[in-house]
């Protein structure tokens, strides 16, 4: 049985985060032009599985909520040569280089939000709502805007 015929709760239920982000990993390992190793070695890490993963020009982003983006978590671009540059959350914020995924996934791990737990099921709103970080600790409404467009452009 492979992972999408795994069975829910219920026919009828809506999906769970476990469920909503347990998809959207499954997915990432399952695309051929994904850098498997380090999309394993992010899943391989329980703080960040159970975030909500996505890829874009292979890079790996988290998020804190599955309905649009957090913005709020660093993520991982690629180098020439196979290595690793973990930015963020906006572009223009480094953490730092690294040669192995292994290396770059502790560099995300280092660079998540206090607090941060399990991605919620929803938008940003749905997150803030929920969110038991102090509000001078999140990024506001104008970084992630920011970084939205750091993102586009």
């Amino acid at each position: 049985m492979g992972w999408i015929d795994a069975p829910s709760a219920s026919d009828d239920a809506e999906p769970g985060q476990d469920d909503v982000v347990e998809a959207a990993w499954q997915r990432l390992l399952h695309k051929e032009y994904m850098d498997i190793g380090l999309v394993g070695a992010a899943y391989a890490e329980p703080l960040l599985r159970q975030l909500h993963p996505s890829s874009s020009h292979q890079d790996l982003h988290f998020s804190r909520c599955t309905g649009d983006w957090s913005w709020d978590v660093p993520f991982i671009m690629h180098l020439p040569g196979g290595r690793y540059l973990v930015a963020g959350p906006s572009r223009s914020q480094i953490a730092g280089e690294a040669d192995t995924a292994e290396e770059a996934v502790a560099l995300v791990v280092g660079g998540l939000p206090p607090g941060c737990g399990p991605a919620v099921v929803g938008g940003r709103e749905e997150l803030d709502r929920l969110d038991t970080v102090p509000a001078d600790q999140i990024p506001g409404d104008n970084e992630r805007r920011s970084y939205a467009s750091d993102q586009i452009g």
